[in-house]
């Protein structure tokens, strides 16, 4: 009898201890994103032209400052989606390619989504080259969380500093152990989750200097191995892919901010406009789909 109660006991234990492990995992909050609301204001007085201001935006009340390399944002009218950036836009990634990398409304951070769901090979990435590349000239590889710098990079990793706070690197500290896997993530057992520590890498190529954060494991589905890692160059002119035609081109929607060019601050109103092409005529309907972080951000029309 004794012994019944025990696995009686025992078993509702258990049921108890993996319901409460599964609420903690089905109700994950992801600290990625803003609990910011962008208020459209769209233009009425568009035209046949090709730099006709399109719409004002502008932060509902009790905002956060937005950083510009952590931030996406698309329009679409008349069927058609246009990006719209501090000045350049990528070319659209092969869609066989493992690694995807779209520019940041910054015109010079690359958001990079790295396949790395092969248990059995790893996915190479060019950061100077923005594309998925081979084991003879990459500058990341990685397959599921494991992930390795190239031998011909040093390194170094600048804890709790996003990648648009590093402006300034001494190269007398980098390292050149790239034979280890990088330690770039903590695993939180309660909620079933692979966190990527808060820092920034400060990676030497090809005497170029380049800044990499890691934002998140997972992609749009919510799916794990699709690693997002925000790169671009510490000075951006030296950025060999900002300087190539087939990978950047101009943004035919322009972002004209009024305050800092590395923030959207909270109090701050921008425009968008057009940028020698014409998105929107006189009678024109204006979807917008904004991004922060990878994470969509609520929007709100004023018309």
């Amino acid at each position: 009898m004794n012994y019944k109660r025990w696995m009686v006991a025992i078993a509702l234990v258990a049921t108890i201890i993996l319901g409460a492990w599964t609420y903690l995992v089905v109700s994950y909050d992801s600290p990625l994103g803003t609990d910011n609301t962008v208020v459209v204001n769209p233009s009425d007085s568009t035209s046949n032209e090709s730099d006709d201001l399109l719409a004002t935006l502008s932060f509902g009340e009790g905002a956060e400052d937005l950083e510009w390399s952590s931030l996406t944002i698309e329009i679409e009218a008349n069927d058609q989606v246009y990006t719209c950036s501090l000045g350049s836009q990528s070319v659209e990634s092969d869609s066989e390619s493992k690694v995807k990398s779209r520019l940041s409304s910054d015109g010079v951070t690359f958001s990079n989504t790295i396949d790395a769901t092969s248990e059995d090979e790893f996915t190479y990435f060019s950061i100077p080259m923005q594309k998925e590349s081979n084991q003879s000239n990459f500058s990341l590889r990685a397959s599921k969380t494991d992930l390795f710098f190239s031998e011909g990079v040093q390194w170094a990793f600048i804890p709790d500093k996003g990648i648009q706070q590093v402006t300034s690197f001494n190269e007398s500290q980098l390292s050149n152990q790239t034979s280890d896997r990088i330690e770039w993530y903590t695993y939180d057992l309660s909620a079933h989750r692979v966190t990527p520590n808060d820092g920034t890498y400060v990676i030497l190529q090809d005497d170029v200097l380049y800044k990499a954060q890691i934002l998140t494991y997972y992609n749009d589905m919510d799916e794990s191995r699709h690693i997002t890692v925000l790169t671009s160059a510490l000075v951006p002119e030296d950025h060999p892919a900002l300087q190539d035609s087939t990978i950047v081109v101009p943004s035919p929607c322009l972002v004209e901010p009024s305050g800092d060019a590395t923030k959207w601050n909270a109090t701050e109103s921008i425009s968008l406009r057009e940028q020698d092409i014409n998105i929107c005529g006189q009678d024109c309907n204006l979807t917008l789909r904004i991004k922060y972080e990878t994470v969509q951000v609520k929007v709100e029309y004023t018309s």
